[in-house]
């Protein structure tokens, strides 16, 4: 009888933490197909043509669902930004690091910001969505740019890490190549996406490679 109460125990005790995880796992679930749809939406229709309900609907859930697991469409707009910014940032560090010179380094980032585009087009759609949203609310501008300040930090610090690596000096600022580098990148990828055929493949990767060799020279001795 003591071993029965023992493992009945051990049953109930083991309930509630069961129950939680599940909660858990199906609450994330929730948010991911809100934030999937979500990322349709807005890219499809913009942040003030996509309503509550549509996002909700796509993901195939009730309004209610969303309001639990976001504040609003703003910061479901918000969080879907920063997620964004955080997977396709990684895809480009991982492009670029371990590469022989920095001429090498240019071209696998372009190489890959590129393929993205090319793999998820309405990727530009939502990022362009994301700035001009930004640019339209001035209450919300800070939040949007502290969004895009997280691409500029890491161009910067793949920039500083190319430099001490291969020994050479900027000609300006790693924080101002890191801009420049930004706009060149959004630049190309909207005219390929208006038209692919004016834009060969290994532009991005030439003008980078051109603009990184005027850019740098050897450190002193």
């Amino acid at each position: 009888m003591g071993a029965t109460d023992t493992a009945g125990d051990a049953i109930a005790s083991a309930s509630p933490q069961i129950t939680r995880l599940t909660r858990e796992q199906s609450k994330a679930n929730t948010r991911e197909r809100l934030l999937a749809a979500a990322r349709s939406a807005f890219a499809s229709g913009g942040f003030n043509g996509t309503s509550v309900d549509e996002i909700a609907s796509r993901a195939g859930f009730s309004t209610g669902a969303l309001y639990s697991n976001f504040d609003g469409k703003e910061d479901l707009f918000l969080v879907l930004m920063e997620r964004e910014i955080d997977e396709h940032a990684r895809e480009i560090a991982e492009a670029v690091r371990e590469r022989a010179s920095v001429a090498e380094r240019a071209t696998g980032g372009a190489r890959q910001w590129m393929t993205m585009i090319e793999r998820e087009s309405e990727l530009l759609l939502l990022f362009t969505e994301f700035w001009a949203y930004g640019v339209r609310d001035a209450d919300v501008r800070p939040k949007v740019a502290a969004r895009f300040a997280q691409i500029r930090r890491l161009l910067t610090k793949l920039i500083e890490e190319g430099v001490r690596e291969f020994e050479l000096e900027l000609a300006l600022p790693a924080e101002q190549l890191a801009i420049t580098v930004d706009a060149l990148a959004d630049g190309i990828a909207r005219q390929r996406l208006a038209d692919p055929s004016a834009v060969p493949d290994e532009l991005m990767g030439n003008v980078l490679s051109l603009l990184f060799a005027a850019a740098t020279r050897p450190a002193d001795a």
